[in-house]
């Protein structure tokens, strides 16, 4: 996700922070500190309020990234690739890069995060209960944290698309109807409605005269809102895209170049007459990289007549290539979350055609206006 910072990695899977979340992890400790720790416990020093605050805060995102992590293993485990976890402004998103192949594997990777959630809250109140003495800053953080993940959990089980609860009750629907778009629908549905219903609050409390908390749950109306959109469309193009290969979309007919010829050469015969933005390079028959216009930028142009497009050129090495066999929804996050634009189809070591989103686009355009997007539904 641009804006991420990445933190590491853990069982396999990268951990980033969006920057949205360091500042509402500031504000959060800000709030805790001369709001709900001074008010429950009076008396502290002021350096006491801002370390709880601080270690409340940490440990609060230690808790979203266990729910987050929770659903990303079961799902690694029931066979869906997870490239990352981002948190951001309004909890976190574990990036699983396909959906669900039975509304069984949803259901399991769905409902492990809001359990992860008040199992860590009930573990938090069952420390609190447990402790004895005068032992108020760690009280007051077990106490704060358990809370907070209780109703993170049970805020996480609301019916609303892509929360938990409108996840699970896809999975249900899907399994009563056998159709994984029709289940979308109905879950996005009512998302859109429980994310038209915040705005309406957020607008209510603004004008009453909660500015912060009516601004604060119309931005958690309009981002269910957009999630449930933005997951009902995903949805829709993996359907139609459903068993079409790389082959039946790709262009067979790349523009090629070869590796001995100047950057001169290249711009004044054939990227200027054709416009093109990029070719791939060969070496007799051999595929072996891709030039672009940002490579050649690079170049003084003084030095275009005597280069060789070989020399300037991505290697092959360095490329992402498919198959014309591969699904087209196997490929499609790989072209998301590289920010690739084009793809080199590669059988037997031989360049084959190339896939682009122009491709993809055209392909959908294609279909819709024959009306076989509606074989999908």
């Amino acid at each position: 996700m641009p804006g991420s910072l990445r933190l590491g990695a853990v069982f396999g899977i990268e951990i980033s922070i969006h920057v949205s979340w360091l500042v509402i992890a500031v504000l959060l400790t800000w709030s805790l500190a001369t709001g709900w720790f001074s008010v429950l416990y009076p008396g502290w020093s002021p350096w006491a309020y801002w370390l709880t605050s601080v270690l409340a805060a940490l440990l609060l995102f230690l808790s979203v990234l266990l729910h987050e992590l929770a659903h990303s293993l079961v799902a690694r485990r029931r066979g869906l690739p997870v490239k990352n976890i981002t948190l951001f402004v309004f909890g976190g998103a574990s990036n699983i890069e396909q959906e669900p192949s039975s509304p069984g594997i949803e259901l399991q990777m769905t409902i492990v995060g809001p359990l992860t959630s008040l199992l860590i809250g009930g573990l938090c109140f069952l420390l609190l209960f447990a402790m004895r003495g005068p032992m108020a800053p760690l009280a007051a953080i077990l106490s704060y944290l358990g809370l907070s993940n209780v109703v993170l959990g049970l805020f996480n089980l609301v019916p609303g698309f892509p929360l938990d609860g409108g996840r699970l009750l896809r999975s249900v629907i899907w399994k009563l109807t056998g159709n994984l778009r029709t289940a979308t629908r109905a879950a996005t549905l009512v998302g859109q409605m429980m994310a038209y219903f915040l705005i309406l609050i957020g607008i209510w409390l603004f004008f009453g005269g909660n500015v912060l908390g009516g601004l604060w749950i119309g931005f958690i109306g309009w981002f269910l809102l957009s999630g449930a959109q933005s997951a009902n469309a995903q949805v829709v193009l993996e359907t139609m895209l459903k068993g079409v290969t790389v082959s039946e979309v790709m262009n067979r007919s790349p523009a090629t170049v070869p590796a001995t010829i100047s950057l001169q050469k290249l711009v004044d015969d054939l990227l200027l007459p054709h416009g093109w933005r990029s070719a791939f390079v060969m070496q007799g028959d051999q595929f072996v990289g891709l030039i672009t216009l940002g490579d050649i930028r690079h170049i003084p142009r003084d030095e275009w007549e005597q280069t060789p497009i070989g020399c300037v050129m991505i290697p092959l090495e360095q490329l992402h290539v498919v198959s014309g066999e591969q699904r087209l929804n196997a490929v499609l996050p790989l072209m998301v979350t590289r920010d690739v634009n084009q793809l080199p189809v590669v059988q037997d070591g031989r360049l084959v055609g190339v896939l682009s989103r122009e491709d993809i686009v055209r392909f959908l355009e294609i279909r819709r206006g024959l009306g076989l997007d509606e074989l999908g539904k």
